[in-house]
């Protein structure tokens, strides 16, 4: 019961967890706290008498909070690991802000091999090409995925870190029983199955448009580092890699086209410093150096190849590979992959249908 009264205690408003620890400590439980009169919290020193008022208000308008939570945790088969707990991750522990309870569908791995991976929401298919094949590689050498559950390249290295056989974990900005983007449903599962839906959320939580740069800090305190894949001049995804600088993880940032502002936000942070990677095994020769060598010689291979990541076949994977460079006419990709102008059209029509590619006002194709 002690951890649902840790979640009631993380609920209320104008502490952090630092204080809530301090007080935690001075009372000798988060029930004995929860339950405390105004005169012995402020006989601590610990809070001000303006946020003692208001702490107290908010925990006796809620005196049945940690029994309800209770209840809905267990209904949704949801965990809830306090900060004080050895599952919290040990480096979420140390950045300025950490949460005071995760909430956890599935299995939180062991995160001291993690890396995170972020980028746009509208990532082209070079970027989640490259998303995929860097989630997948990590994951076979066993180091845990960890991003936010949306759209683009967070979808993209979870599916890849899956088919790696690995451990991922999504960080959500909205209660961990709620699928948001809903077409992501099916991924849930998965990623709940082979690791953890995670929030800082109680059930219920609606994701809520501030939620989601609030979770941000989460992904990057939890990893020993930051891949950026890509992102426009101003996104949630640079929001990530700066809270990772800020709480000296390394950021690194994997290179894209400088015809399109999807390249901005990775190259900015190229020139201020951050580490440019082309193989997943730049990354763990810079920070898992004990992963490395004979074991792990041939994961990285097919970073370049164009095998279909799972949605297309072989022929329409082709003309994306082609299009991951650069806008082409139908006359330009006949000529490259040696199709038929039928077939290469069936083919066009059918990645425009699936969302892949579409095409410009001077009718070249490129992808989305």
């Amino acid at each position: 019961m002690e951890r649902f009264y840790w979640a009631a205690l993380g609920a209320a408003k104008g502490i952090d967890t630092a204080h809530l620890l301090a007080l935690v400590r001075s009372f000798g439980s988060p029930q004995d706290l929860y339950e405390a009169e105004e005169a012995d919290i402020l006989a601590t020193g610990i809070l001000s008498p303006e946020r003692t008022v208001k702490f107290v208000e908010c925990n006796r308008k809620n005196r049945k909070l940690p029994e309800l939570l209770q209840e809905q945790c267990e209904k949704l088969h949801i965990s809830v690991v306090p900060v004080g707990s050895s599952a919290y991750p040990e480096r979420l522990k140390r950045i300025q802000r950490p949460p005071a309870v995760l909430y956890v569908k599935g299995t939180l791995p062991d995160c001291r091999y993690s890396i995170g991976m972020v980028g746009s929401r509208m990532a082209d298919a070079y970027g989640k090409k490259a998303a995929a094949c860097f989630g997948r590689a990590l994951a076979t050498a066993s180091v845990a995925v960890v991003s936010g559950g949306a759209k683009g390249i967070d979808t993209a290295s979870h599916e890849g870190a899956l088919q790696g056989g690995g451990k991922t974990v999504a960080v959500l900005g909205c209660g961990p029983d709620i699928v948001y983007p809903p077409e992501n449903r099916k991924l849930f599962e998965e990623i709940e199955a082979n690791g953890a839906l995670i929030s800082e959320y109680p059930p219920g939580t609606q994701p809520d448009r501030f939620r989601f740069p609030e979770r941000n800090r989460i992904i990057s305190g939890i990893c020993q580092g930051i891949v950026l894949v890509q992102a426009a001049k101003r996104s949630g995804a640079l929001i990530t890699a700066e809270f990772a600088m800020d709480e000296g993880r390394e950021v690194f940032c994997i290179p894209g086209n400088i015809f399109t502002d999807k390249s901005a936000g990775p190259h900015r942070l190229i020139k201020a410093g951050a580490r440019l990677v082309d193989s997943p095994e730049d990354i763990l020769e810079e920070v898992f150096p004990e992963l490395c060598g004979s074991a792990h010689s041939n994961l990285f291979a097919g970073l370049n190849s164009a095998a279909p990541l799972g949605k297309c076949s072989e022929e329409q994977q082709k003309i994306l590979d082609l299009l991951t460079r650069g806008p082409q006419t139908l006359e330009q990709l006949v000529k490259a992959t040696g199709f038929g102008v039928g077939e290469a059209s069936v083919l066009l029509l059918e990645l425009q249908l699936m969302g892949l590619v579409q095409m410009d006002s001077g009718q070249r194709y490129l992808c989305t």
